[in-house]
């Protein structure tokens, strides 16, 4: 067992047991598996605005809140609440396009509680249409009967729109870390995951995606959703498979229930 726990700090780190160096070698959450493809990376460690990798030139929208404390360290709070200034974080980069394969994928927490008719937004892809994985309260709109995980992949042109809302019922108590990703390939192919688990999978009928069509990523809630915390942005430049998004997540939150390395903030 100590092997294994030895063997998985290793990874993460970015260290193989040989003490060979990985390309993200000093970024202890980015496993060496995945690193040499990620293209964006965001731990707010260095502030909101400062991500450690950004190789797609990308701009980054958020309110002007103080940093709190995260999963890995440092956090970046969104939505209203607690918060001094409403707001998502907004990632912009026309290498966010889904033309070529691509991994988006952060984790956040509620910072207060919920009811029954909350709603909020979780991850959504953005440009001249959008891909959305979000939370509708229980209420009129599409009849909801209780706070429901839904899907949406919308107003692209020459594609069917599709407003899923199958996902079963979304509950979620404050404080209490998740994971979200959506992963693109063959420009059709689109898988969301939440804690780890694919949940849903959609290929858009009509057409293929172009080049250009999306060129931001929304994560977390906006407006009037209720305070959120995110941590730990990564942007891959590939479609991660559904063993690596369980592993990348495993390995993240034993590591941080250590609070590894020693020494960091504690949540």
């Amino acid at each position: 067992m100590k092997r294994m726990f030895r063997i998985l700090v290793l990874l993460v780190a970015g260290v193989s047991e040989t003490g060979l160096a990985a390309p993200a070698d000093g970024l202890l959450y980015l496993p060496p598996g995945i690193a040499d493809r990620v293209v964006f990376y965001h731990s707010f460690s260095k502030g909101l605005k400062t991500p450690e990798i950004n190789l797609i030139g990308a701009a980054l929208t958020l309110a002007e809140n103080e940093p709190v404390p995260g999963l890995t360290g440092a956090g970046y709070r969104a939505g209203s609440g607690p918060a001094p200034k409403k707001g998502a974080c907004v990632i912009q980069s026309p290498a966010l396009s889904l033309h070529k394969p691509l991994t988006v994928m952060f984790w956040w927490r509620l910072d207060q509680p919920v009811g029954e008719e909350t709603g909020f937004g979780v991850l959504a892809l953005r440009g001249k249409g959008w891909i959305s994985a979000f939370v509708a309260g229980k209420g009129p709109w599409c009849a909801l009967k209780e706070p429901t995980y839904l899907f949406q992949c919308y107003n692209f042109d020459g594609m069917e729109n599709c407003n899923d809302v199958s996902g079963g019922r979304a509950w979620f108590e404050p404080s209490v870390w998740h994971h979200a990703a959506i992963s693109v390939s063959g420009a059709a192919d689109i898988r969301i995951y939440r804690d780890g688990q694919e949940r849903t999978r959609h290929t858009p009928k009509g057409r293929i995606f172009k080049e250009g069509e999306i060129t931001s990523a929304e994560l977390g809630s906006s407006g009037d959703g209720p305070a959120m915390t995110l941590d730990d942005i990564v942007v891959l430049d590939r479609a991660l498979s559904a063993d690596e998004v369980l592993a990348y997540v495993t390995a993240v939150k034993a590591l941080a229930q250590v609070k590894f390395p020693a020494g960091r903030a504690s949540d």
